[in-house]
């Protein structure tokens, strides 16, 4: 197998579309997060800023009717895992029975249709979040919804403006559905490994009294994968970026903490986020870590102060990367490594190319 294989995963075609990219994620973030901040909401314009971010990665498929019906999915299925974490993950065992439940569908589907796997990926992670970030400003709704119409708008303005660049070697819808509904090429080794990392990282941090527990599950979600020693090397480099991210925006919020700042930064580094993977795919988990980073300080009540902020933060991810480091290895070992990269290993960082 060709060494950095994995850099085609990512790769931009040309500055033109480096700019467009750019120019599309800072439109779509900014809009609800700098638009609700400057309102005096803070955790709505996290929400909806956040939906922004995810519904863009959502952004796969051969035409646009296709790419745009991912992208709708992707709000759809936000909506609904973030009400579902928010209504029924009050109590620890709720928690961690949501927790699994959503991780055992995004793993079982994890090898369908990227625009299949993507979007179960992040039903799952709205649906760990919301039940570790208690959103009690009643305008989140809204701001999720205005997120979503800012993804599409700025899509459309984009691909209007510089053209819809092709997306290539993107399976076919049916065979996608077909495999998600069999859990084709993940099956059920690697989705009961993924879900109970996910819910182990859950349960361990809160055992050992983090605040925030939900933080741990997150990284299990966005970072373990499915295809073990084939894309290790690409989840030492997920692992790694997110630890770096969590160390970088520990020391930025030392320089400040003012709630337009914090949001300033995190659609900046949201920007980046998609050119980082196609520099190095650290770079790209450390930029869309430094975002998380930077929200869910904006949206919590009460900023923890910097020594313990940086300690909990690292604290959480190293149990998440831990986890899911050693449950890639677990779902697959000992099976024998692909001669080349999987067609499937499309994530949702290659989407938006621009």
């Amino acid at each position: 197998m060709r060494r950095f294989w994995f850099r085609d995963l990512y790769r931009i075609d040309s500055v033109a579309g480096v700019r467009s990219v750019i120019a599309r994620v800072l439109l779509a973030v900014g809009v609800p997060l700098l638009g609700g901040v400057s309102l005096g909401h803070c955790s709505a314009a996290v929400a909806g800023g956040a939906t922004a971010l995810f519904v863009t990665l959502s952004d796969i498929g051969s035409s646009a009717r296709q790419r745009l019906g991912t992208m709708f999915a992707a709000l759809l299925m936000i909506l609904a895992g973030g009400a579902l974490g928010h209504l029924v993950g009050e109590t620890p065992y709720t928690r961690e029975t949501i927790v699994l439940a959503c991780a055992l569908l995004a793993g079982w589907a994890s090898a369908a249709h990227p625009g299949i796997a993507v979007v179960t990926r992040f039903f799952a992670v709205a649906a760990a979040a919301a039940t570790g970030m208690r959103f009690a400003d009643p305008d989140v709704l809204a701001s999720v919804v205005v997120g979503g119409i800012s993804a599409f708008a700025s899509a459309m303005l984009v691909w209007h403006l510089s053209g819809m660049p092709p997306q290539k070697n993107v399976m076919d819808w049916r065979a996608g559905v077909r495999r998600a509904f069999h859990g084709s090429g993940a099956g059920l080794r690697f989705t009961l490994c993924y879900a109970a990392a996910a819910a182990v990282a859950l349960f361990a941090a809160g055992f050992l009294g983090v605040k925030e527990p939900f933080w741990a599950t997150l990284v299990v979600l966005m970072v373990m994968r499915r295809e073990g020693l084939v894309s290790f090397e690409l989840t030492i480099h997920y692992a790694l970026g997110t630890i770096v991210g969590v160390i970088a925006g520990a020391a930025a919020l030392r320089l400040g903490q003012a709630p337009m700042m914090l949001a300033t930064l995190a659609t900046l580094v949201a920007a980046f986020a998609r050119v980082g993977f196609a520099i190095n795919p650290s770079l790209g988990y450390m930029a869309f870590t430094l975002f998380l980073l930077f929200v869910t300080h904006l949206g919590a009540s009460g900023a923890a102060a910097f020594p313990q902020l940086l300690e909990t933060r690292l604290y959480d991810v190293c149990v998440g990367c831990t986890l899911a480091l050693a449950g890639t290895l677990l779902a697959t070992y000992p099976r024998a490594a692909s001669p080349g990269a999987p067609a499937s290993l499309r994530g949702p960082s290659q989407a938006g190319r621009s």
